[in-house]
């Protein structure tokens, strides 16, 4: 029997041997679509481009059709899941980001485009059934193009194996080993891998790596999605995101006013001041974002965010690439994407500014510390480092005295006046502090804030003027500030100007002195030399930080103590909190959380350091006169 001609539906057969039942001559037959699909050229396409046309939800918020336009964030996930180079996607992501229909869809995608055998591993048992009837397996039965893949036989379809036409697909759970080590797998899907137990038995090693055997058969096709919200530092899901990846993304959103490009932060979330209620931020649904547009500043509501999403992109982290450009120019194997919760339609702004106050200790919720926790976990998508407070804000505001803010204490307690500056892309945040004679080296604080720019620096830090009660004068006699960020070169040029009274500084966790000169010949990321050189002064920010903890427990009315002036703010009192002594003894400042103040004040302390004044006599005061403008009766002196 020979084929003497093939049609789209149908063909022509001419028998050469007589066949009982069939006349002789050409017998025509019909080809089924399963056959036809088989001969049928595939179109190449992306996965979210198939999912949008073929997928159909029976659970969840928007049941139907799946639109990308519900998710944006979600289409270069599984486009990247779909490139060719590669081979590890791990999802660092917040709960209600839509994160486990990735995983689903793709199972839909490979079933249709290019099967192979799959293995799915959940926390537990119940969840992998679970997620298999009430997920999976409606996929396939209501979204026509996967209706297709499945047999006939009702027992391919069970709770923990799904047999369609070309592969399987396994469900397994972590403790489970014997479910893990058998059977080579070409796409393994990883749910929520920080509640995965360390091993899977006593015996055998942890699940993650137990599974990722199964594809040791499929060096050069597989695909494997791992993927959770984050817990802890030393978590898996971050683990993998901040230290196995060759490239880790970020979805930056374009704001539907101005048009600028931005990458959203949880600081640009605001509410009104005066209201510290979480319920009532929520539920009145306060909260809004202000847009990082330099002359637009425009306040988002949810439908502005959720527009400004949508005309989103992924951006490779270090080199600013976008997703799919950086895909093809590097061809990288494993990648990782960052979901916060605030990119998700499903959650309001006012939802994360809700969770960021209820997590704050002055709410006065007694389960203020696991509000932080979700609040780190839940929406912002980052680990929580637990970690104990040494210090409380109530506390430092307790070091407040009556001078106003700028006085110099009176009474000839003074030695000189120390600043410190730390450098920030959109300005300058100071502090100037006045030290007392002795080794006690106690300390009064001067003035605090922060400029935009140099100009107004210099204008605080030299030209104003600093007087005690009785109109005595003080300069600042040395500045530390800053130099190891975005503006080096500038810092360097400005201590330049100021020979002798400013320092470029760098902090370093690990030194044997408190501090030390480094001479600079080369201006920063050039050959280019630096006329006659330039010394940076190092110091030992463990040291210091120390020392400082140890002043900021010191009372009032003892010697050595840490001074503040009358109105010093909230904010600086919390800033100077912000910072604890991790498991290595090291100084650490939480993600997210402000320390400005904290570094300023260390500058100073090593200002007043460098200068010896504790070793200053009293006599030293009395220096020649400043030339000054305006007569006073009072005697002019140099400090």
């Amino acid at each position: 029997m020979t084929q003497a001609t093939l049609l789209p539906s149908d063909a022509q057969i001419l028998l050469r041997y007589r066949v009982p039942g069939l006349a002789d001559g050409p017998v025509r037959f019909r080809w089924s679509d399963a056959e036809r699909g088989v001969f049928r050229k595939r179109r190449k396409q992306r996965v979210s481009e198939w999912v949008e046309r073929h997928i159909v939800l029976t659970k969840g918020p928007r049941p139907g059709p799946w639109r990308n336009a519900s998710t944006p964030y979600l289409v270069g996930v599984m486009d990247a899941l779909g490139f060719a180079s590669v081979q590890d996607v791990v999802l660092c992501k917040s709960p209600q980001v839509g994160g486990s229909e990735v995983g689903n869809n793709f199972l839909g995608f490979v079933a249709d485009q290019d099967q192979g055998d799959a293995l799915v591993v959940y926390p537990d048992q119940g969840t992998a059934e679970e997620t298999s009837r009430d997920r999976i397996q409606p996929m396939f039965e209501h979204s026509p193009r996967l209706r297709a893949c499945m047999t006939l036989d009702p027992d391919d379809a069970s709770k923990l194996r799904i047999a369609l036409r070309g592969m399987i697909i396994y469900m397994a759970w972590a403790h489970s080993a014997a479910r893990l080590a058998s059977k080579p797998i070409r796409y393994l899907i990883l749910e929520e891998v920080d509640k995965y137990p360390r091993t899977a038995s006593k015996r055998e090693a942890d699940p993650v790596s137990l599974a990722k055997k199964r594809q040791t058969t499929f060096r050069h096709n597989r695909k494997c999605l791992e993927l959770s919200t984050p817990t802890t530092i030393t978590g898996r899901i971050w683990t993998s995101f901040t230290r196995e990846v060759q490239a880790r993304f970020d979805y930056w959103v374009r704001c539907p006013g101005c048009g600028h490009w931005q990458r959203m932060e949880f600081d640009r979330i605001r509410w009104p001041k005066d209201v510290r209620d979480p319920v009532r931020v929520e539920t009145e649904e306060l909260a809004w974002y202000e847009c990082a547009g330099p002359a637009c500043g425009e306040c988002w509501t949810d439908a502005h965010r959720d527009q400004a999403v949508r005309l989103g992109e992924w951006r490779e982290r270090e080199t600013g690439l976008e997703l799919s450009a950086y895909l093809r120019s590097r061809k990288p194997r494993k990648v990782g994407f960052h979901i916060p919760a605030w990119l998700s339609t499903f959650v309001s702004l006012s939802r994360c500014a809700s969770a960021f106050l209820a997590g704050q200790k002055a709410s006065g919720n007694p389960d203020w510390k696991e509000k932080l926790k979700d609040f780190m976990n839940a929406i912002k998508a980052e680990p929580w480092e637990d970690y104990e407070v040494e210090r409380d804000s109530d506390a430092i505001l307790k070091l407040r005295d009556e001078r106003p803010r700028g006085v110099v204490p009176s009474g000839g307690l003074v030695a000189g006046l120390t600043a410190g500056v730390d450098t920030q892309d959109d300005g300058f945040v100071y502090e100037i502090r006045a030290w007392g004679f002795g080794r006690t080296e106690e300390s009064w604080q001067i003035r605090e804030g922060k400029v935009q720019t140099l100009e107004a620096l210099e204008k605080v830090l030299f030209e104003d003027r600093y007087e005690d009660a009785r109109g005595e004068r003080y300069v600042v006699q040395l500045v530390l500030i800053d130099a190891m960020g975005h503006r080096t070169r500038e810092v360097y040029e400005w201590a330049r100007n100021h020979v002798g009274r400013v320092w470029p500084l760098k902090g370093e966790q690990r030194m044997n002195q408190p501090f030390a000169f480094s001479n600079i010949d080369y201006w920063p990321g050039t050959k280019i030399p630096i006329p006659g050189g330039l010394q940076l002064l190092r110091i030992n920010t463990n040291y210091y930080k120390s020392a400082l903890a140890s002043k900021l427990a010191i009372a009032p009315a003892d010697p050595g103590a840490w001074h503040l002036h009358s109105e010093c703010a909230q904010a600086w009192a919390e800033e100077m909190c912000a910072e604890y002594v991790d498991e290595r003894g090291l100084w650490q400042c939480p993600k997210g959380k402000d320390n400005h103040a904290w570094d300023v004040s260390v500058y100073a302390l090593a200002a007043a350091d460098v200068l010896g004044i504790k070793f200053w006599e009293r006599e030293r005061r009395e220096e020649p006169a400043v030339e000054d403008d305006t007569p006073k009766k009072a005697k002019r002196r140099l400090w």
